[in-house]
Formats: C-alpha cells, sequence, structure tokens
C-alpha cells in the first residue's frame, strides 16, 4: 500500500541530496520517479532541483501536477514541500489512496520565526510517515531551527519567504536560534548568491571579467566571524589532478587577525584526497605567504597581469607584471 511520506530537516541537512538519490534509485532499478517543485523556488533555474553538495536532476512543477500523465509513475517526490498549499497537500493525498502512487515530501518544517510553513502543518497533519534528516548546530546539538541572517544577525522579523541559501539562512538549535548567537568562527560554503561577495573578492583581483571566470564554476567559501565576513576565497577544479586557488580577500576590518591562514589552512584540508596538488598564482610580495604552508615555486606566467588588468594592478608602487605560479603536493 502506498503513503505520504515527510522528510523534513533544517537548512543543510541535505534534504535536496536525499530526494536526488531517491530518484536515482527508483531509475536504477528501471522506475519511473516524477522530481516536483514548487514553482516560486527558482533558486537553481527553471525545472531543476539543486542540492548545496552539487548533485542536480530535472523537474516538474508542482502546478503542472493535473496536466502530467501518471501512467507510469512509480513514485512521487517533491523537493521544497514547505512552499505547498493545503490543496495541493490535499491533491497529493489523493494520489497516494486513490491512485496508490507513493509520494515522498521534503522540506522545512518551520521558519526562520520558529513558525509552520502552510505546507509542513498539512503534511505533518496528513502524512503516513513523518521523518526527521537530522544536521547540527555549530555548537554540536541537534540543529532544529532556521535562522534568517542578515548583515551578520540573525532576524526575527520580515516576509515568511524569502528565498536564499547559505548567504541568508544557518541551521541553529534552539538554544543560539533564541539568543542570536552564531558560531564565533566559522567556514560555509556558498552555492547561491555568490555575486554578493564580489566587492570583497575584488579587493585581491580587481577585474570583475577575471573573477567571472572562476567565480560561478568554482567553490565559494566565506569565513566568518561572529556572523560577519572576514575571509572568503575561491578554489576551482582544474582537471589532471590540480585544484588552483583562484582567489582569497579578508576585509580591511578584519585584517591581521589570521583570518586569511585559517581559511587558506581548511581549504587544504578540504582538497586532501580531492587532488594530487594545489596550486595559486600571485604576485611576487605575496609569496612569503605561501610558502608559509608549504607551498613552492613551479613556473612564471610571462606577463600575465600586463596582458590581462586594464589598468594596470600597482602595489607598493610597482606594476604588477608576471605572475609567480606556486605548488604544493597532497599526500
Amino acid at each position: 500500500m502506498a503513503k505520504l511520506y515527510f522528510r523534513y530537516g533544517a537548512m543543510g541537512s541535505s534534504k535536496t541530496a536525499n530526494a536526488i538519490m531517491v530518484q536515482y534509485n527508483y531509475q536504477e532499478r528501471g522506475q519511473n520517479a516524477l522530481m516536483l517543485k514548487p514553482r516560486l523556488d527558482h533558486r537553481d533555474g527553471e525545472r531543476i532541483v539543486g542540492s548545496r553538495s552539487g548533485l542536480s536532476a530535472p523537474c516538474r512543477y508542482i502546478e503542472e501536477l493535473d496536466d502530467i500523465d501518471l501512467s507510469g509513475c512509480n513514485c512521487i517526490i517533491v523537493d521544497e514541500a514547505q512552499f505547498l498549499t493545503k490543496a495541493q497537500v490535499r491533491q497529493l493525498v489523493d494520489l497516494v489512496d486513490n491512485r496508490d502512487i507513493p509520494v515522498i515530501c521534503y522540506g522545512l518544517r518551520a521558519d526562520f520565526q520558529g513558525n509552520l510553513f502552510e505546507g509542513s502543518t498539512w503534511l505533518m497533519a496528513w502524512a503516513d510517515t513523518v521523518e526527521e534528516i537530522k544536521t547540527v548546530c555549530w555548537c554540536g546539538r541537534k540543529a532544529t531551527f532556521n535562522a534568517r541572517v542578515m548583515n551578520g544577525r540573525v532576524v526575527k522579523s520580515g516576509e515568511q519567504i524569502l528565498l536564499g541559501g547559505n548567504e541568508s539562512y544557518v541551521a541553529l538549535c534552539r538554544k543560539h536560534w533564541a539568543s542570536g548567537a552564531l558560531a564565533p568562527i566559522e567556514v560555509r560554503r556558498i552555492s547561491q548568491g555568490k555575486r554578493a561577495y564580489l566587492p570583497l573578492l575584488m579587493e585581491a583581483d580587481p577585474s570583475e571579467r577575471m573573477i567571472e571566470r572562476y567565480l560561478d564554476s568554482g567553490e565559494l567559501y566565506v569565513l566568518l566571524a561572529d556572523g560577519q565576513t572576514a575571509s572568503t576565497a575561491v578554489i576551482q577544479d582544474m582537471g589532471n589532478g590540480v585544484i588552483e586557488l583562484c582567489n582569497i580577500a579578508t576585509a580591511k576590518e578584519y585584517r591581521g587577525r589570521g583570518y586569511a591562514s585559517r581559511l587558506v589552512r581548511q581549504l587544504l584540508s578540504l582538497c586532501h584526497g580531492r587532488c594530487e596538488r594545489v596550486e595559486v598564482g600571485t604576485d611576487e610580495g605575496t609569496v612569503p605567504f605561501y610558502e608559509r604552508f608549504g607551498f613552492q615555486r613551479a613556473y612564471v606566467r610571462k606577463n600575465f597581469f600586463a596582458e590581462n588588468y586594464d589598468p594596470p594592478i600597482v602595489e607598493n608602487g610597482v606594476t604588477l607584471k608576471d605572475m609567480q605560479v606556486l605548488s604544493l603536493k597532497m599526500h
């Protein structure tokens, strides 16, 4: 007998990744699992669901359900189910009870104020099985609240629905959601809203055109100090066993506190097992910074700065011309 499942969890608990893997498991057995999401969720593009881990899958909109032929459907999977209306949840219940199609819904239970969403309210009420997908707060306790963060602070007023990812929300335990306490130091990967960090990235690379070459395809990480962005960096998989550290920048008010070094160490730890070596291209003046981590001079990109930057980059009265490329072997 088919069932309606509601699998809920706080932000960052891999709900979408779970949904995509369930669909894959059905497909691997030659069965058809239909992926749906509400139309208002457009963060990953039209008719696409995407997880922070990089997994993605095509989908249809829940609003199109009446027009979809379900005759060969073995399962329906719904992502971002908190945004469903009561009528849409009722429609899913009818598919389970009258057409014997199992439905698996993934979503948040409550909003940033701790209130249930409409979709999660009725899924909690009507689902045959309710399961929690767990994640943790920065303190190590179970995270049950989705805190909305603006300008480095937890906010508890505003519209219920404000689409965003790691740049706007963080999962907290009840205690730290109530107090608004964010992690003293935390490194987080940013999947959506990358361009919000462009001004800081441009302090290390003054060309927006050059940053665009690696920002979308690369992995953006930020180091937060009490919820405020202190340092940011981008790494990119270049293939052939090489990951490049493309950009690292620290906000002026946080310089001299070791945040950039801490972020580099974290990134090098993440690169272990993923590549054979990490490379970074820089100017002569910054070479000693990277040598502290074990980077060694590898080769020189002649006239790189001169040919790719207009106006020229001037550091300490010297116009940059050649790029020094350093390399660190990953063991």
